[in-house]
């Protein structure tokens, strides 16, 4: 009895410690497949809100960016961002500034993995990074963050630097 006890107390760790995986995987597929209804269930939408909004504000405060650009274009902006078309573009975010890194599987130079690799790393009990593996930066660095017990919810999108330069 004390065996099957601790299996079910280490499967439930398990699952419990694997559920941003899981999450991630079918944001993933949801991005992939450019399905915005099963994105929207993955994405606390005000959080989200509010740390593209303090990004936002930083960009536009930039020394560099000067007088040229209105800070009253945040909050249209910020309304075309996470518009579900916004939200998948947001996902999308590295591809435009990193080429993924393939792994080649034999001498012909055939691609064995064209999908970008990603990485997980828990930066508290609630909270996980995920980044694309390999890159060099942390632009599209996506942070999730626990929603009850085994539920996860996108809350930030890192947005580049030079987003404005590059518009």
């Amino acid at each position: 009895m004390l065996l099957l006890a601790l299996v079910a107390l280490a499967a439930l760790a398990g699952i419990f410690y694997g559920s941003p995986y899981f999450t991630m995987n079918r944001i993933r597929t949801a991005t992939l497949e450019q399905d915005t209804h099963a994105l929207a269930t993955h994405v606390d939408v005000p959080q989200l809100r509010g740390s593209l909004g303090q990004q936002l504000h930083a960009l536009f405060s930039a020394p560099e960016v000067g007088d040229g650009i209105s800070p009253d274009v945040i909050d249209p902006l910020l309304d075309t961002m996470l518009m579900p078309e916004g939200i998948i573009a947001l996902m999308k975010l590295n591809d435009r500034y990193e080429n993924p890194v393939t792994k080649v599987s034999d001498i012909s130079g055939r691609k064995r993995n064209a999908k970008p690799d990603y990485t997980l790393r828990y930066t508290s009990w609630n909270s996980v990074v995920v980044q694309r593996a390999h890159s060099k930066s942390h632009i599209g660095e996506l942070t999730l963050t626990r929603d009850g017990v085994w539920g996860w919810k996108l809350t930030s999108v890192a947005l580049p630097k030079n987003l404005l330069a590059d518009a």
